[in-house]
């Protein structure tokens, strides 16, 4: 399994939007008081015309998390919850015959932690992506996070559990001891009764890999099924599942187009779909009950040309009226960190190349601020209206605050 950005070298600032709370106005009008949408010749938005955020103005820092654990252990953050707490991992050094220890899942709200009991195993496995809905939790943990993992496990907890649920083994669903590389994206959600996760799995397409939802309920009393077949990127919302269908998981979809779904029981619909250019696809996606938002990766490359930073385009649509708005970007969002909001999104561009900015785009009114900028761990985390985003650290050595 290959993730192209983490968050278990990091630590957290949460923070909330000044612009949301009270009874000032929404965002999109306080915003709207101190700069005009970007304008360009294309008519599409650009990051270069955003504004920085500025704080005890556009937003209020709630608590940091301190990203030093005991023993020279890594406090890592997974996710941000709406009511501003955080899900952490604390991550211990490796034993030498070891890359990794052992992660201890657990919330921190303010400079309180509560950890859960630590699950184990016949191998350390590194917690590594977390999906949250009210009070409940989802992750995934797996012996070799940044390579083909022999042993991937899903586990779940609800407010007023003592000890989490696994409710997904990888040896359990799989033919094979490697698990083959992830298509990238979302790779677990949660509507609070169920959750959802990729599996790839190995096949003769030219790809030679290809991936399915699952799903299974948190307390892990209904079998293992398979959702939805040839399908990436799950996103539990409105009631559903948003997923992304394209020919690297799904060879009956041509090669130069995409489609985003919804899955709703017995119904599926076709939310949008689009063209693609050679070697473009959709790296990311994000979804609330109001707004969607989708990039597509530009083209990666060439051996005389390398890494070129050619600008993709990040898509938001209102659901309410399909309407659109795009974004360009300074960077190729070949695996970007992307979250939605009920009336914003925000993004960095993960571990990827380019341009290193952490980014909000208010919908309402087309505005684009910038929160900071990281090169190597440039990200976001969104729910509800608290944000996280990763700052520089001090050192190269240390650990970067959030």
């Amino acid at each position: 399994m290959i993730h192209t950005f983490r968050f278990s070298v990091v630590s957290l600032v949460v923070l909330t939007l000044t612009a949301c709370q009270g009874n000032a106005g929404s965002s999109s009008t306080i915003l709207s008081s101190r700069t005009k949408a970007p304008a360009t010749g294309s008519g599409l938005l650009t990051t270069r015309a955003a504004q920085t955020a500025v704080e005890g103005r556009d937003y209020t820092t709630l608590y940091t998390v301190n990203p030093h654990g005991k023993s020279g252990a890594r406090i890592g953050v997974l996710a941000v919850r709406a009511d501003s707490s955080a899900v952490i991992a604390n991550d211990p050094l490796g034993a030498p015959a070891d890359s990794i220890a052992q992660s201890q899942v657990g919330i921190q709200s303010g400079n309180t932690r509560n950890w859960f009991p630590i699950q184990t195993g016949s191998r350390p496995r590194e917690a590594f992506e977390a999906a949250t809905h009210g009070q409940s939790i989802v992750w995934v943990e797996e012996t070799q996070v940044m390579r083909a993992s022999v042993d991937r496990k899903v586990f779940a907890i609800r407010a007023g559990q003592s000890k989490p649920t696994l409710i997904s083994n990888s040896t359990d669903l799989s033919k094979s001891d490697v698990i083959p590389t992830s298509p990238g994206g979302n790779l677990i959600t949660t509507d609070g009764v169920h959750a959802w996760w990729v599996l790839t799995y190995p096949t003769k397409t030219p790809h030679g890999w290809g991936a399915q939802i699952i799903v299974r309920d948190l307390a892990g009393h209904e079998p293992i099924t398979t959702a939805i077949d040839k399908a990436r990127n799950p996103i539990a919302t409105r009631g559903g599942i948003a997923y992304i269908r394209s020919n690297d998981v799904a060879p009956g979809v041509s090669a130069n187009h995409y489609e985003i779904r919804f899955r709703q029981g017995e119904s599926d619909t076709l939310i949008t779909s689009g063209p693609l250019a050679k070697d473009e696809q959709v790296s990311a996606m994000c979804a609330t009950d109001t707004l969607l938002a989708w990039a597509v990766r530009s083209p990666g490359g060439t051996r005389e040309h390398p890494d070129p930073l050619v600008g993709a385009l990040l898509h938001v649509m209102t659901l309410a009226t399909k309407t659109e708005k795009t974004v360009q970007l300074d960077d190729r969002a070949a695996g970007m960190s992307l979250g939605c909001g009920n009336t914003f999104i925000a993004w960095g561009n993960g571990s990827g190349n380019g341009d290193p900015g952490q980014y909000i785009l208010d919908v309402p009114s087309g505005k684009i601020w910038k929160l900071g900028e990281l090169q190597g761990i440039s990200a976001v985390l969104v729910a509800g209206r608290i944000l996280a985003w990763a700052l520089a650290p001090k050192s190269a050595q240390e650990a970067a605050p959030w």
